[in-house]
């Protein structure tokens, strides 16, 4: 009986919505997504009739009620879509598929970039965002560093599957390990955030997802490197496999992820992984590295939004060059409540601590003793998220309170500091052809375990009770003009004043355009000038050697709708803090409905890698 009760409902219901087809149409219903099927929030939807024309606009998953009389179609419009005429039927939702100008959506490479482009390393393909410098370099370890407009020599700090990969003892994070596509997501975050995650976090926020919700890449290549991916499951527990490797290098990994339900609305994330990486390119560079880690999350979005998490993992790297043979690991232990609230305007506050202990051994100098100690980062922030039409604010503040415990001899004393770090995060008119972005922030470095605790036998008697670290303050502001169509083009500046165990200054400024030539023609390009006078501390060499940095790209998409796809990149990064002038480009094509064809070339460290092979996406 209450089956036949929800029926007879539903029905009435629909009669209310859709009128019989002899009748006119006073409510049309719908929904618009892009080619990619994600909901196309704010597009206005409009139709003429005979009281003259009306529209309404999309809500943030794409659906709309238009109240209309005599329709028979609607026109759709939406920042970076053509203009479209969808039929309407009477009785029948309006369902849109618009294609939206990927080049035009955000800054960074999208999921379908990273499928198509030729980078066998996902930094390059990080560093495609405007703005980013991108630092390659011919050692052995850490390789690349990635930082937002080059505000940290020491890079930004990797977040990979939720969990942060960062060796606490040389104070990197390091991108060798993972095999060439893998990541199916790859962002670089503000360093303006910085006071959400603390140390390395002020040359920015690099974040990779193995997985992502649709997609599902298997790839199978050949050529100068040999990559394969596998990926098997739901949205809901997944697993993924890779490996890649050429005549210099190795890498392979495995992850996994599930998410359960709960009752009243709660769920639990689990997820875990383990990567291995081998440098094999000379006797002088043979280096072994490891990884793994496992993070869960418990989410109660009736409790403000409680999460709770936590996360371990353990690291470490094996140089057995002939000359100095090192060794070194590392080990994380951390447990993070954060709570927010919903609405245009938002608060939030987390509290999170962080436990690292690390382990250098300089096996090949004899009389100097290796090192082990502990690091704990107690961080507990505030702030508010306040969204509005005409602005965007994020005001914040983080507290860290900091430990260090070890060193190369015994009975060394711990050392403790203290400090906050703020953040002001402004946009202005985000919906209008001319926005401005506005920061104020502070971020700190710490010292590296190799920095706080000197290791030779002159320096055993030191004071290491003081935390000899830096802290920088960041101004900076965007400006960004867009035709709401087929352009969008922006110019940034930014301050950094440095003070602490190095003094200094660093300043940057660039201009960006992304123009969609034709529906299937797309042009990204952008310019960077960094000037930093901050030594590298503990040495005294300026970051670049004294070379002021310029770094650009010049990028070209042809696309024409899921059929042929190129990409022709040009691009000057710095390589051991030269100039590297180099071009890559990468070709794709259908073979059957999810399964295409693809071959790319890459220029990396002066060499030039080709690819060929197949590469099936679950989409």
């Amino acid at each position: 009986m209450k089956f036949r009760l929800v029926a007879a409902s539903a029905l009435f219901a629909g009669s209310l919505l859709f009128a019989p087809a002899s009748a006119q149409v006073s409510l049309v219903v719908g929904s618009v997504r892009d080619q990619h099927g994600a909901p196309i929030a704010g597009a206005t939807i409009s139709a003429s009739t005979t009281q003259g024309r009306v529209s309404t606009t999309t809500d943030r998953v794409g659906t709309f009620a238009l109240e209309a009389t005599g329709v028979d179609s609607v026109s759709i419009a939406c920042r970076y879509c053509p203009a479209t005429v969808v039929t309407v039927r009477s009785g029948e939702p309006v369902v849109a598929i618009i294609r939206r100008y990927d080049a035009l959506i955000g800054d960074s490479p999208s999921p379908d970039d990273l499928a198509n482009l030729p980078y066998a390393h996902v930094e390059s393909a990080v560093a495609l965002r405007p703005f980013t410098l991108l630092q390659q370099s011919s050692g052995t370890y850490p390789g690349s560093l990635v930082s937002d407009r080059g505000l940290s020599p020491s890079g930004s700090l990797l977040i990979d599957n939720g969990a942060p990969v960062y060796d606490v003892v040389a104070g990197q994070s390091p991108y060798l390990m993972i095999p060439a596509d893998y990541q199916q997501s790859a962002k670089l975050d503000s360093a303006a955030n910085a006071f959400l995650y603390g140390d390395q976090a002020g040359g920015g926020i690099v974040e990779l997802q193995p997985f992502l919700s649709g997609y599902g890449a298997q790839v199978g290549t050949l050529g100068s490197d040999a990559i394969v991916r596998a990926q098997a499951g739901t949205d809901a527990d997944e697993v993924a496999a890779g490996s890649s490797g050429n005549d210099q290098q190795l890498s392979q990994r495995a992850d996994v992820s599930a998410s359960w339900q709960l009752p009243a609305d709660q769920s639990i994330d689990v997820a875990g992984g383990s990567e291995q990486g081998r440098e094999y390119a000379s006797a002088a560079t043979l280096l072994a590295s490891s990884f793994s880690f496992a993070d869960a999350a418990f989410t109660d979005p009736r409790a403000l939004n409680l999460t709770l998490s936590s996360v371990v993992d353990r690291g470490s790297y094996l140089s057995s060059g002939e000359e100095y043979p090192t060794s070194t690991a590392w080990s994380d232990s951390g447990f993070g409540a954060s709570i927010h609230s919903n609405g245009s305007v938002a608060g939030f506050a987390d509290l999170a601590v962080r436990s690292s202990t690390g382990l250098y051994d300089a096996q090949a100098l004899e009389g100097v003793p290796s090192l082990a100690a502990t690091l704990v980062q107690t961080r507990a922030d505030v702030g508010v998220d306040i969204s509005e039409p005409d602005y965007n604010l994020r005001a914040g503040i983080g507290t860290f309170w900091i430990g260090y415990a070890g060193g190369p001899y015994a009975g060394e004393p711990s050392a403790h500091a203290q400090l906050a770090v703020p953040s002001l995060q402004a946009q202005l008119f985000p919906n209008g052809k001319w926005s401005a972005s506005l920061e104020g922030s502070g971020s700190f470095t710490l010292p590296t375990f190799l920095a706080q605790y000197q290791y030779a036998d002159e320096y055993a008697d030191d004071d290491n009770t003081a935390i000899e670290f830096t802290r920088s303050s960041l101004w900076s502001g965007q400006l960004t003009y867009t035709d709401d169509s087929r352009l969008r083009c922006s110019f940034e500046e930014a301050y950094e004043d440095v003070r602490g165990a190095t003094s200094g200054t660093i300043t940057s400024a660039g201009l960006s355009a992304a123009w969609q030539i034709a529906p299937a023609i797309a042009l990204r390009a952008w310019t960077m000038h960094v000037t930093d006078t901050a030594p590298v501390y503990p040495s005294t060499l300026a970051p670049y050697l004294g070379i002021a940095p310029t770094v650009n790209a010049l990028w070209l998409t042809y696309d024409n709708g899921g059929a042929l796809r190129i990409d022709a990149i040009y691009r000057r990064d710095l390589l051991d803090n030269d100039p590297f002038y180099h071009f890559d480009a990468a070709i794709s094509g259908p073979v059957s409905d999810r399964l295409r064809w693809y071959a790319g070339t890459e220029d990396w460290m002066h060499r030039t890698f080709v690819n060929a092979g197949l590469r099936f996406a679950a989409r």
